[in-house]
């Protein structure tokens, strides 16, 4: 089978659950479809960065996750640089912000390797072992890794 050939039989059977974790992440149908088109676009691109070390699902979840978390962040530096920009003007207030939006923003700001393990943690529920397989890394990594986003935690509520 050619790689074209599978790379469109990944994204006939995967591309709904890859748009559904992109949705879920980002909260914007728009940026969702372009993080899955991201996603298949990068596989065409290079189609042997699927190493096959792990199922098909849990690469594409992994590279999902990955895109998603880079327009978080980009979210943030843009939002940053326009702050920055219009710093003592007079702005529109926001709307109040709700828990979604802060988790948002707050995944945004940790480095990459916690807020993979947040997500899979938390939204997924995925468990220690489970994470050590989807990081490729070991469960003992990912307790501490939990650790420190407890710490991280309990340092944003002042706890």
């Amino acid at each position: 089978m050619s790689p074209r050939l599978s790379i469109e039989t990944l994204y006939v059977s995967h591309g709904p659950a890859v748009l559904r974790r992109a949705r879920q992440l980002l909260g914007d149908e728009a940026e969702a479809q372009e993080v899955l088109h991201d996603v298949f676009t990068s596989l065409i691109q290079d189609p042997g960065q699927f190493a096959g070390m792990s199922s098909a699902m849990t690469f594409l979840y992994r590279m999902t996750t990955n895109a998603a978390l880079g327009r978080l962040r980009r979210r943030r530096t843009h939002a940053r640089l326009l702050a920055a920009n219009y710093a003592g003007r007079e702005e529109p207030t926001a709307p109040n912000t709700e828990t979604l939006v802060e988790l948002r923003a707050w995944l945004a700001s940790l480095p990459e390797e916690l807020a993979q393990v947040a997500v899979y943690y938390h939204m997924d529920e995925l468990t220690q072992e489970e994470l050590a397989g989807v990081l490729g890394c070991s469960r003992q990594w990912v307790g501490k890794l939990l650790q420190q986003l407890q710490q991280l935690q309990r340092r944003r509520h002042g706890k």
